[in-house]
């Protein structure tokens, strides 16, 4: 295993995030987290977004 591969495997993990909307805990991509890209709640499909603009 390479280091390239060990930086991939760390930053490919999830963080679980609470929906503002049905405050219920999902687990999403940490990439998607730190970009702050809007995410998709999977239990009420509520978008949102991490940290609001």
């Amino acid at each position: 295993m390479s280091i390239f591969d060990a930086f991939k495997m760390f930053s490919d993990t999830s963080v679980n995030v609470t929906c503002p909307e049905c405050a219920k805990s999902s687990p999403q991509d940490r990439q998607k987290v730190k970009k702050n890209i809007t995410l998709i709640c999977p239990h009420c499909g509520h978008y949102f977004r991490k940290t609001e603009d």
